[in-house]
């Protein structure tokens, strides 16, 4: 299937089954009509000239959650070198100012000065974003992002990667956040945290308006089935479940849905986290794939390999897409938290690996609605009954193209 490439079959079920970054962007001030500035939908006083001319940029940010510990980090930028207060500004649930402390005097210019700030939070949604402070005037350096605190003391079913269901009191999954919004060129149209816990077997269940998932016949390589039952999801993540029942492997394939119906679109940007144990004869195709099952309207394959091997990327030839135009190995495997990202637009294909391009080709673009698939199965190969394991998806997010 994933590894050797084997393309014979792609086709959804007839039917819908059974239950069915980077964000680097500069924002720069606008005077309105009161000499004032209008910055992210806030109405702040003018700066000086000198200040107002000067624009800022907080690109590559991360966020992590490790139970209510949140670390927050940045490079920063400015059009023109000055001394001021940098770091992060967040709010809560109730837009009440929780900021990250300031990094003050710091000189930004045109090098990159990466900024790292931490604090604890209590349970609760939060927003965060770059935030520069100048001459007494505040200017968002970046688009915010969203990230989660849940509570220590909240009791979960937590399946640890290759282990048993066993029931803990830990903090959820330390995760990086999944964004939320708007991206420069890009309208974000579909996300999900999972933050609704489902048993093993129970999926799609709650997500069934935002989700099916294959189930009832032969995987890709035809060595395995797809079965909806080995899906469960557990502190914020979903779980596939990957092992052999009565002689057969056993994989899935959740797909999202696009306002309730498996349509897909023309361009967009597909962007997730997930890790995997290692599972020798398993593997995963995440690609996008034809509405009509059609292999020449084009096949996007990312990420895509055996689960105990690295991490590949494809783009196949649309008269011949038995060959690939674009082919991407990375130097990393399934067994950390990533963010894999595609990026199709009319003239270029991109892969970015934890926000960071590492492949392109703008040939053999695909110009026919496609749609997101998550496959796991075989790799062409029966696995060992003996191999058992997890692959975890944290968070999934899909964009359209801006007019």
């Amino acid at each position: 299937m994933f590894g050797a490439k084997n393309r014979s079959r792609r086709t959804a079920p007839s039917s819908r089954a059974s239950s069915a970054s980077r964000a680097s962007l500069a924002i720069h001030t606008t005077k309105t009509a009161l000499g004032c500035l209008l910055i992210g939908g806030l109405v702040m006083a003018a700066a000086a000239p000198a200040s107002a001319a000067t624009t800022y940029t907080a690109s590559k940010t991360v966020t992590t959650v490790t139970g209510t510990s949140v670390t927050v980090s940045a490079n920063f930028v400015a059009s023109a070198s000055s001394p001021v207060a940098a770091g992060f500004c967040a709010r809560n649930s109730a837009n009440q100012v929780v900021d990250f402390a300031l990094r003050t005097p710091v000189s930004l210019g045109a090098t990159a000065t990466r900024i790292t700030s931490t604090r604890a939070f209590p349970a609760g949604l939060y927003q965060v974003w770059g935030c520069v402070q100048s001459s007494g005037v505040w200017f968002a350096a970046s688009a915010r992002q969203s990230f989660r605190v849940l509570s220590p003391t909240i009791s979960t079913i937590k399946r640890p990667l290759g282990g048993a269901p066993v029931t803990t009191n830990n903090a959820p999954l330390g995760s990086t956040a999944m964004p939320v919004g708007d991206l420069p060129g890009w309208r974000q149209t579909f996300t999900e945290d999972f933050r609704t816990p489902v048993a093993l077997g129970g999926f799609p269940g709650p997500y069934a308006p935002k989700w099916l998932s294959y189930d009832g016949f032969k995987d890709t390589s035809e060595k395995g089935d797809y079965r909806q039952k080995i899906i469960s999801v557990h502190d914020s993540a979903l779980d596939m479940f990957l092992h052999t029942e009565n002689g057969r492997p056993l994989g899935a394939a959740p797909v999202p849905l696009m306002n309730g119906k498996l349509t897909g679109q023309v361009y967009g940007r597909f962007s997730l986290r997930m890790k995997s144990d290692s599972l020798p004869g398993y593997g995963i195709g995440f690609l996008l794939w034809s509405d009509t099952n059609t292999w020449t309207d084009g096949e996007i394959d990312f990420p895509e390999g055996g689960l105990d091997g690295p991490a590949h990327g494809y783009n196949h030839v649309l008269t011949n897409p038995s060959k690939n135009s674009m082919v991407y190995t990375a130097k990393t495997g399934f067994g950390d938290w990533h963010v894999y990202t595609i990026n199709w637009t009319p003239t270029q294909i991109s892969f970015e690996l934890d926000g960071v391009v590492v492949a392109t080709t703008s040939t053999n673009i695909p110009s026919k609605p496609l749609h997101w698939v998550m496959q796991a199965g075989t790799t062409g190969v029966t696995p060992n009954p003996a191999v058992r394991g997890h692959l975890l998806i944290d968070w999934a997010t899909i964009y359209t193209r801006m007019p």
